[in-house]
């Protein structure tokens, strides 16, 4: 999808802070992992390899599901808010591109996602119910100014508790 010729001049971008190296890792490895898990499973003699294979296969691809199909796409972006839209570019700005205009971001909500050592912050804008953009301070450096900005231009639903079951669904839908 193009931007718009009169919403290129961007207001505000998103900066990637230095903790992307870790799901970039994780992505990374697990994408390794699973061919070899796979090879390992087909080669292998004695039915307890087999089965040990085939765990190891369904655990790295879950962890490989929530890092590359979970973390990357849907947080790992790139956000660039403009006079009249939000562009968004998912997986560091590589991937597709959408773009909303403010009139149709009816409000946000934020997260307190669990993680070690402390919990993050996570702004989420609603599109009629529905979550479209993921603003977390885990992901981007600048992240006090888009949440001042995004504060300024939209309604606030309030704090909500985080549920893996809803990441999970996120993550499949």
């Amino acid at each position: 999808m193009d931007v718009k010729e009169d919403t290129t001049n961007p207001v505000l971008v998103s900066v990637f802070s230095n903790r992307i190296v870790v799901p970039v890792f994780y992505g990374v490895i697990t994408s390794i992992l699973l061919p070899g898990t796979v090879w390992y499973t087909l080669t292998s003699n004695d039915i307890f390899d087999m089965i040990g294979g085939i765990i190891a296969f369904i655990v790295v691809a879950l962890i490989w599901l929530v890092m590359v199909w979970g973390e990357l796409r849907l947080r790992a972006i790139k956000i660039s808010f403009t006079d009249k839209d939000i562009v968004v570019q998912s997986f560091f700005g590589i991937g597709n591109t959408k773009v909303y205009s403010y009139d149709t971001i009816t409000s946000f909500h934020s997260t307190l996602q669990p993680a070690l050592p402390l919990p993050y912050e996570c702004i989420t804008l609603i599109n009629n119910q529905k979550k479209v953009v993921h603003i977390s301070q885990y992901y981007f450096a600048n992240y006090n100014q888009l949440r001042g900005f995004v504060t300024g231009k939209f309604k606030n639903d309030g704090a909500k508790s985080f549920s893996l079951k809803k990441m999970f669904r996120e993550i499949f839908s």
